[in-house]
């Protein structure tokens, strides 16, 4: 993306690009980085910068959120499509996608079981339960997603696709729930943040209840640092050149596995879909996230670089921001 069409972030963004702290310099380089964000994107960005300079990364965290909120973070009633499934974003659409693939979402669990007095523990008893044919169980789980469904605004959904993470989901792995947060990059995640294990539940849903959404038109999307908030834990996906041989399938996660060497460093994947409704059948599984966050940001950015540039066949990208920044 061009942050030189809106001056008031530029000169931030050059500066906090070689930041001390690496969750600001992560989202400094990630939007200086990101190339595929059309125009007309940053044309619905740069209103949010009328005010003056960026101070530093609270204030741009900010004036993003108004941006987010106002063209992704919709409400069910809203018209309009978020940005990422408008016309403009066409070049970001997969169009592909195999209506067959299973997609796999990490939700956090203490709102939806907040909004209907329940525990945890008791909704997870109550997946089982269903899982097993039970009928009651089945009731359970349709009031709690028709009462979720309710409070869900329309922001583009991250996934990644099942047999991706199929090792992760194999049978007598314990620490699913924990190699998924590392695999996937959801560095917020983290008991060591919040003081206190992460729940969460696993949706699983095939590609073509999305694909299905927006009256036929939901197909996925690979995504960009404009279709969510600032992410220090996302990496851009470069574009293709001319002579690819390759199309792009899905977006590329930074991995938050603790290795030690760029040649134990595994990229996930990732897409974004259109909002749809949960149903019980939806609900996979349920664990708590007890391991806090292990890899260095920095370590991890920097063995995910020469991974993104091989699949994509792009020793040029992020070239010039790196030779700037000194990294």
């Amino acid at each position: 993306m061009d942050s030189r069409a809106i001056p008031n972030l530029h000169d931030y963004l050059e500066a906090a690009a070689s930041s001390a702290d690496p969750e600001e310099q992560a989202c400094a380089q990630n939007l200086l980085l990101d190339e595929r964000p059309p125009a007309a994107a940053s044309d619905l960005y740069q209103p949010h910068f009328s005010a003056g300079p960026v101070a530093d990364l609270d204030d741009w965290f900010g004036r993003h959120r108004g941006y987010a909120t106002e063209h992704l973070f919709i409400d069910q009633d809203e018209p309009e499509n978020p940005y990422t499934f408008r016309d403009i974003n066409a070049r970001n659409r997969l169009t592909q996608t195999d209506p067959q693939l299973n997609l796999i979402r990490i939700e956090h669990a203490a709102w939806p079981c907040s909004l209907r007095g329940h525990s945890f523990e008791e909704v997870r008893a109550q997946i089982e339960s269903f899982q097993r044919g039970d009928a009651a169980a089945l009731d359970f789980l349709q009031g709690l997603c028709n009462t979720w469904n309710l409070e869900r605004d329309q922001r583009p959904a991250y996934v990644t696709t099942e047999i991706q993470v199929e090792d992760c989901l194999a049978d007598g792995v314990a620490d699913w729930a924990v190699q998924l947060r590392n695999r996937l990059g959801l560095g917020h995640y983290d008991p060591g943040r919040s003081g206190r294990p992460v729940e969460i539940f696993l949706m699983r849903y095939p590609a073509s209840e999305v694909i299905a959404a927006l009256a036929g038109q939901g197909h996925p999307a690979l995504p960009t640092v404009l279709d969510g908030d600032l992410n220090p834990f996302f990496f851009p996906s470069p574009l293709p050149t001319l002579e690819a041989t390759v199309a792009p399938l899905y977006g590329r996660t930074l991995n938050l596995t603790a290795v030690d060497a760029e040649n134990d460093y595994d990229m996930g994947c990732e897409l974004l879909h259109p909002r749809i409704d949960y149903r019980p059948e939806h609900f996979y599984r349920a664990d708590l996230i007890a391991e806090p966050v292990t890899m260095p940001l920095a370590r991890a950015r920097g063995f995910h670089l020469p991974w993104v540039r091989l699949y994509a066949e792009r020793d040029d990208f992020g070239a010039d921001l790196f030779a700037r920044v000194g990294a």
